[in-house]
């Protein structure tokens, strides 16, 4: 991969290219080691090494953005030379973003050399190995374990200089059973401490070996305890629908209007909180701006939204420092932190008289953005609870629900938490448990 001094480097030929306009230039560049299983066989192991620079140049009323992964000085030099050209064609439109301003460099290296060492090719197949070597002969394993490297660099014709490093590790197994039960488990982290491949396995191992000879039961609204997993996919569907000022200013958002208001039940706390270890280590935003922590949701309470330089501008606000270089969204959070509470899963299952236990959520879609409506099927356990223990496993099920109902219906929150996938950073949540939660279809 390249270092922080070649990308810098790149950084300012852009520049030196594009006067006499304003200019911006994002440097993602990424390092992927992915070992892949299947029937409990490591049958890929890929190493990605790439380079994307996204250069957007400014003139008084217009703008024109491009990427490439040449990134030569050739390259570079034959691309600025057409966005010139093709910039005088554009029409007159609303002026740009102002470029950021302020402190001149931000430099964020937390790159762990411990994951490095420990996540090696090598190590990693081992480490998959001895996670087959647990099963059951009837029974598959499918998934990946990936480590990455990522370097987000940033500069612009005002002289703002950003460069953060940093890498993780990420395990998804799918444990399948020849006779159709399967389980499932993720675990990510930046932080070696914070994953054990080992742990994550056994769990789907776990679930896979509960989840035989489903039951069928009926459509209706249940006592739910939603897994961290589960509750990961609605908050990460929630920050699209509303936590966006965009979404509130096109006055699609569940939020409209109610900034200051008790929208969820006051066990329900969401920050966007950059500061906090289990969240990706990026401080600025892809225009360079300082992310800042917002608190979107304090004890139930709506109180604040996430903005890039566009959507801030357009509310008469100042920028949160959270643009994903997507107009389109408005910026969006990156390091969703939801509050926990006292008890363990286990304790809150344990005290649940009748209920179902629900893994994860499959496909899932929004309905009504108004109404936090989301839509989804479980899948890879879902287990009935009757006098605090699991009894069964039950066929999937579709819920049909809106989160401004569920989430005022909180019983308990779970002390554990933990890391889950977010397709732009990653979210940090425990499990919930929820009364009268709404399934509207079942699957044989």
């Amino acid at each position: 991969m390249l270092n922080k001094e070649q990308i810098y480097g790149i950084i300012d030929d852009v520049l030196s290219e594009t006067k006499p306009y304003g200019a911006k230039v994002l440097v993602l560049s990424t390092g992927v080691g992915l070992s892949r299983f299947a029937n409990s066989e490591i049958h890929q192991n890929v190493f990605e090494d790439k380079t994307e620079i996204i250069i957007n140049i400014l003139d008084q009323n217009k703008s024109i953005e491009s990427a490439t992964t040449d990134y030569s000085q050739e390259g570079l030099k034959i691309l600025i030379a057409e966005l010139k050209e093709n910039l005088t064609f554009l029409p007159d439109g609303d002026a740009p973003t102002p470029l950021a301003t302020g402190e001149e460099e931000i430099m964020a290296d937390s790159f762990s050399e411990d994951l490095e060492r420990l996540y090696t090719v090598e190590n990693r197949c081992k480490l998959i190995k001895d996670c087959f070597d647990t099963l059951a002969e009837n029974y598959m394993a499918y998934g990946a374990l990936t480590y990455s490297e990522e370097q987000v660099a940033f500069g612009n014709s005002s002289g703002i200089r950003r460069f953060a490093r940093y890498n993780g590790v990420e395990l998804s197994a799918l444990v399948s059973s020849d006779t159709g039960g399967t389980g499932y488990a993720q675990m990510l982290s930046n932080t070696p401490e914070n994953i054990d491949v080992a742990v994550a396995f056994k769990r789907a191992k776990d679930k896979a070996e509960m989840n035989q000879n489903p039951i069928d039961i009926e459509p209706g609204a249940y006592t739910v305890i939603l897994e961290p997993l589960a509750v990961g996919a609605i908050l990460s569907d929630l920050a699209f629908m509303g936590f966006t000022g965009k979404s509130v200013l096109n006055q699609a958002s569940f939020l409209t209007d109610r900034i200051g208001e008790q929208v969820f039940d006051e066990k329900i706390t969401i920050i966007d909180d950059v500061t906090d270890k289990n969240t990706m280590p990026l401080p600025f935003d892809f225009e360079g701006e300082i992310r800042q922590v917002v608190p979107i949701i304090e004890h139930g309470i709506a109180k604040g939204l996430v903005y890039d330089g566009a959507s801030a501008a357009q509310a008469g606000v100042k920028t949160t420092g959270h643009s994903v270089n997507m107009p389109e969204y408005g910026g969006m959070p990156m390091n969703m932190v939801m509050g926990n509470g006292e008890k363990t899963l286990d304790q809150i299952i344990r005290e649940t008289e009748s209920g179902l236990l629900i893994t994860k959520f499959h496909y899932m879609n929004g309905l009504n953005p108004r109404q936090a409506q989301l839509t989804a099927l479980t899948r890879d356990g879902l287990f009935k609870i009757e006098n605090g223990e699991i009894v069964a496993a039950v066929n999937n099920m579709r819920f049909t629900e809106s989160m401004l109902k569920a989430f005022n219906q909180v019983v308990d929150v779970s002390k554990e938490r933990e890391s889950t996938a977010f397709y732009f950073g990653n979210c940090f949540v425990p499990g919930i448990k929820i009364n009268n939660f709404h399934f509207t279809g079942k699957t044989k």
